[in-house]
Parts: C-alpha cells; structure tokens; sequence
C-alpha cells in the first residue's frame, strides 16, 4: 500500500505537462560526457539498445544516431510521445513503447544492452520492487549483454550523512508505534526551484556505491566496473574523486 501511493505520486509528477515540456526542452543536449563514457565502454556500434526511462528522447536519439539500434521505453506514454516525436524532428529512427521497468514488456534475451541513465532506477519506491526491476533487465539482456546505470551517491558530503542518520530513525521509531510513514530508509522528496516551484516534489532513494552493487548482485548481473561520474569523465580510479561525487556510474553483464 506504501509503495503504491509512492508509485501514484511519481507518475503523477511526471505526468505533469510542465515536465513533460521541460524533459522535450533539454533533449538537444543528448548524452553528458559521464553518460557518453558508460556508452562508450559497454556498448559495440550497430547493437540493440533499450533505453529505460527516456523522458523527451535525450539519451535515446543520441544513442541512435551513434548507431545503435535503440528502443526507447518509458512509463509516462506522454513521455514516450515526446521522444517519438523528437526522434521525428531530427530524422532518427528508433522505436518507443510504454512499459514498466519493474516488468519489461519484452521477450527474454531481447536486447544486446540496456541503458537506466539520468538515475532511473532512483524513481522506483522500495527495494524489493527496485531489485524486482533489475531481475526483469537481466531477462531482456541477452547472455554476456550489459547494462549501464547511474545513481546518486548519499555519502558524498555530510550533509546527507547526518540527514539520513536523524531521518531514518525517525521513520523507524513513527513505523514502529503503527504511524504510516511513506518513506524507507535512504528515501527522499525533492524540492523542486524556479518555475517548478508550485509543483510537487519528486520522491527518490538515494543510493551509495555498496547498496547499488548489492542490488545488482541481488539480480544475478556480474558487476564489471563502478566508479563515480568523476572517475568515468577522468577514465582512471580514484577513492578521492568517488568520496565527493554526487553521481555513481554502474557497467553489470547477464553472465
């Protein structure tokens, strides 16, 4: 029941036409150079792409037109129409559907990779249902296909320390005398600024680098590079960069 009101609030958030108009409006700027990193090193020109969550078309038609032959997947079929619509008006081909993350509409061993960029997976309340949404990736990956991901990354600055430390165990304490707290541990609304001001806030789970590789193993994906966005941009490891970064990026396998 928790997670359902969540799930009711994040599709009305980004049924929202205002998001709409605004994830259409940043489409142009296609992939960042942390996203173009993870692209780079796990996908081979000319495969099967399934791009999970593909608001106006950003990731989407910059994959396409490097050559990939992308489907691009989206709850909000508002969404999905607008990344049609984008794809049309920079003459790209590629196919879109509505569907959940949490049970992808497509045959097992579908796709050669599949991409969750932009913090995906952050959007789907509860850890059941978010490991229940890699099991359904590692369906449509084909044997040795691979997955890129990105999350945010809680510890890099102390003020999100010390928020979950107090938070959390507030939600504990209400949970435990029958209060109805919505939120779980490392759950968070957003607040939203500027001409998103009156709308509502986004409900989130921020993620740190343990509990990320942790769900993927949880699915059965190999993990076979993590390293924050920092790190991808520098194409090296370094501890220093990944303790400060408030983004994490994931490349996993179906074995």
């Amino acid at each position: 029941m928790r997670e359902a009101r969540l799930q009711a609030a994040i599709r009305r958030y980004f049924e929202d036409p205002a998001e709409v108009a605004e994830y259409t409006a940043i489409a142009p700027q296609g992939l960042t150079r942390f996203e173009a990193a993870l692209v780079h090193l796990a996908f081979a020109q000319g495969q099967r792409v399934l791009d999970v969550g593909c608001g106006g078309g950003r990731e989407a038609v910059a994959m396409a037109r490097q050559g990939f032959r992308v489907v691009a997947m989206d709850l909000i079929p508002a969404m999905v129409r607008a990344t049609a619509l984008y794809a049309i008006s920079q003459d790209v081909r590629l196919a879109t559907v509505a569907g959940s993350v949490t049970a992808l509409p497509f045959r097992e061993s579908a796709f050669d990779s599949v991409s969750m960029l932009n913090q995906i997976l952050a959007f789907v309340p509860g850890r059941p249902s978010r490991v229940a949404a890699l099991c359904s990736v590692w369906r449509v990956l084909r044997p040795g296909g691979t997955l890129v991901m990105t999350t945010h990354n809680r510890r890099c600055h102390v003020k999100f320390l010390l928020y979950f430390a107090w938070v959390n165990r507030w939600r504990r304490l209400v949970r435990r005398f029958g209060g109805g707290i919505a939120l779980g541990d490392y759950d968070r609304w957003s607040g939203r600024v500027g001409d998103a001001a009156s709308r509502q806030p986004l409900f989130f789970h921020m993620y740190d680098f343990d509990e990320a590789v942790a769900d993927l193993r949880a699915a059965k994906l190999e993990v076979l590079d993590a390293r924050s966005r920092a790190e991808f941009e520098a194409g090296r490891e370094d501890p220093a960069l990944r303790a400060r970064d408030y983004l994490l990026g994931f490349i996993a396998r179906r074995p």
